[in-house]
């Protein structure tokens, strides 16, 4: 939320939820400057034979997050999605769905960052895609099922490349490359990337997906953070350091 907050000026965040914790410090930190709007989850679609409640909760949020962007459009972050640098640019693209492919190979769209208008057709058919979906099937209806559609709607959606929004990918060398303690030469190397493409790493990257199921996510810590010199610590030093 600070990463967003910092590098944009949204007209409104929101937090969708069902049950949400709000007594914790870091939640009263952001709590001023986000609008909660609580879901029911009786009154979201499911595909049939389902009930939303046992689904895994990724699946949930899957299809949770295309509903709301059907009926209010804008922009969804999963959770371990860090903004480096402004969308504002993606914003005017004629195009009602702006999705990022996942991977060098392209094979998938990820959705841990959708940029939609409300009412995308897109967006409908995607949804309708859920007739066929099948819970034992990890990905198959937020990543592979959206590359489909694309292939057949292309007219509909704009594509961009993985370095925009999910890069480094969730391959465990790449999450090594950054999590792993780096030299006093590589942390030089960060710092001029940052200086030179405002915050980011790479020329065209404009948020980095941490891919939190990872177990180095689980093991941060403030302390671990501010001490231990990492691409990913570095690149979270720099939202710390400045003020909401």
């Amino acid at each position: 939320m600070k990463s967003v907050l910092l590098r944009t000026k949204p007209d409104e965040i929101k937090i969708h939820h069902f049950d949400l914790n709000t007594t914790n410090p870091w939640f009263k930190e952001i709590r001023k400057h986000v609008t909660l709007a609580q879901l029911k989850r009786e009154e979201i679609a499911v595909p049939h034979g389902y009930r939303l409640s046992d689904l895994a909760l990724a699946h949930q949020s899957d299809i949770v997050r295309l509903a709301v962007l059907a009926e209010e459009g804008g922009i969804y972050l999963d959770t371990d999605v860090y903004m480096l640098r402004s969308f504002k640019d993606l914003l005017t693209n004629p195009r009602d769905v702006l999705l990022g492919h996942e991977g060098g190979d392209r094979y998938g769209l990820c959705n841990a960052v959708i940029l939609a208008r409300a009412g995308s057709e897109f967006i409908s058919i995607w949804q309708d895609s859920y007739r066929t979906f099948d819970s034992t099937k990890w990905n198959h209806h937020s990543v592979l099922m959206p590359k489909q559609l694309q292939i057949q709607h292309k007219d509909l959606i704009c594509t961009l490349s993985p370095p925009i929004f999910y890069w480094p990918f969730w391959e465990i060398w790449n999450v090594q490359y950054m999590h792993d303690e780096i030299s006093a030469e590589e942390i030089a190397l960060l710092r001029d990337q940052q200086a030179a493409y405002s915050g980011s790493m790479y020329e065209n990257q404009l948020a980095y997906h941490s891919w939190g199921g990872h177990a180095y996510l689980n093991e941060l810590t403030p302390d671990i953070v501010q001490n231990k010199d990492s691409r990913f610590n570095l690149l979270l030093r720099q939202i710390a350091a400045h003020p909401i």
